[in-house]
């Protein structure tokens, strides 16, 4: 081999060298920059996720909102309840501004089944809110709430010695709605009770106390006629408390008036009247007749020669008191009224002091009460199961 060749054959090697060295340099090259490109793809899709589970309607921001779920899922309707449930589970909740408190109960408020604060779109109606937290089956054409987490009504797909009368009830803000929840449009705050009760002796209970301070705060369907305090003699100083207590919590407008029962033919406000019972039904039709009707209208107290007799859910006195019990208690005309009148009252004054101390320092004590009796034992919801 000559000098030449030699040359020749170095020069080759060294230039396949280079080349090699610059083709591993592009090589890495290419592979950190396909890394970048998947890092930026990862960051872009989650960008697009986050984007996704957020909703803007009517520049309001909605976090986890996948649209109205009524009308899409079509409910099986028929037994058993607990088999549709576990097809069509709870949605899940949502991040909101705005926000319900939805409440489950069975028996008149005496087990809990579910309470949670809820996020809610704005002028959605209730069943959408109840889709997403509960697990739901409907009846009657998707308007009626027959079960609620497998416990389902025994009237609806029930027949002969099978059926029972056991339902779900519903209240907004402690008034018994007078609209399906399919119709009704949740406002924020609203607390939204619903109960699993017999109704074999009261077919309704127009109002509850358990959402206090509902109905004075946030009114019903977005309507607040107002709260008027009536007291009777020798209460003016406590219903004056009571009404610097209700604007603490929220309540915007409150008047204190003496007690005047003629007012009470024609609901127009939100009315609590304070005093003993005697003076309170002494010339008015109305509370009489609310004292003798008691169970058939969802009044689970009753008063009677200057005792209190509480009762269970079929009008059975269970208690009897004769001093120092006092009462929250609510009424309605009926379903379809939305004006209903709260009584704080007792058997005496010491009564009448222990339930209005309820409401002013420990109202949290009956929340989810249909009715209270309060007494130095403490507080019973009533009406009792037995």
């Amino acid at each position: 081999m000559n000098q030449l060749t030699k040359k020749l054959l170095i020069f080759l090697l060294i230039v396949f060298m280079t080349l090699s060295l610059c083709g591993c340099k592009n090589e890495d090259k290419r592979v950190i920059t396909n890394i970048d490109e998947k890092q930026e793809e990862r960051k872009e899709s989650k960008n697009k996720e986050e984007k996704g589970l957020s909703v803007i309607i009517d520049n309001v921001t909605y976090k986890g909102y996948k649209g109205p779920v009524q009308g899409e899922i079509k409910y099986q309707e028929g037994r058993p309840a607990e088999e549709n449930s576990r097809i069509y589970k709870a949605s899940g909740d949502i991040e909101s501004p705005y926000h319900v408190n939805l409440v489950v109960t069975r028996d008149f408020g005496h087990t809990k089944i579910f309470g949670k604060n809820v996020g809610l779109v704005k002028d959605e109606v209730g069943m959408e809110v109840m889709f997403r937290n509960l697990d739901i089956q409907t009846a009657y054409g998707g308007g009626f709430v027959n079960a609620i987490n497998g416990l389902e009504s025994k009237f609806t797909f029930y027949t002969g010695a099978e059926r029972e009368k056991m339902d779900w009830f519903y209240w907004v803000n402690g008034i018994l709605a007078p609209v399906g929840i399919a119709e009704y449009r949740p406002q924020p705050d609203d607390v939204i009770w619903w109960d699993y009760h017999d109704w074999s002796t009261s077919m309704f209970i127009p109002a509850v106390i358990g959402s206090y301070p509902q109905p004075f705060k946030n009114g019903f369907g977005g309507k607040n006629p107002g709260t008027v305090i009536m007291y009777t003699e020798d209460f003016e100083q406590e219903a004056q408390k009571l009404k610097a207590s209700l604007i603490d919590k929220g309540v915007k407008e409150v008047e204190i008036t003496p007690y005047n029962q003629s007012v009470l033919g024609k609901i127009k406000k939100y009315y609590i009247l304070l005093g003993k019972w005697k003076d309170l039904s002494n010339d008015s039709k109305l509370l009489q007749k609310i004292n003798t009707k008691n169970k058939l209208i969802g009044f689970y107290v009753k008063f009677h020669e200057d005792k209190l007799y509480s009762l269970n859910f079929k009008g059975k006195v269970i208690k009897v008191y004769d001093e120092k019990a006092g009462v929250i208690h609510a009424h309605s005309s009926g379903m379809g009224s939305t004006k209903p009148i709260w009584l704080v009252t007792g058997i005496d004054d010491e009564g009448v002091n222990m339930a209005l101390e309820i409401l002013l320092k420990r109202p949290e004590e009956i929340y989810q009460h249909f009715g209270a009796v309060i007494t130095k034992e403490g507080i019973e919801n009533v009406p009792y199961l037995d």
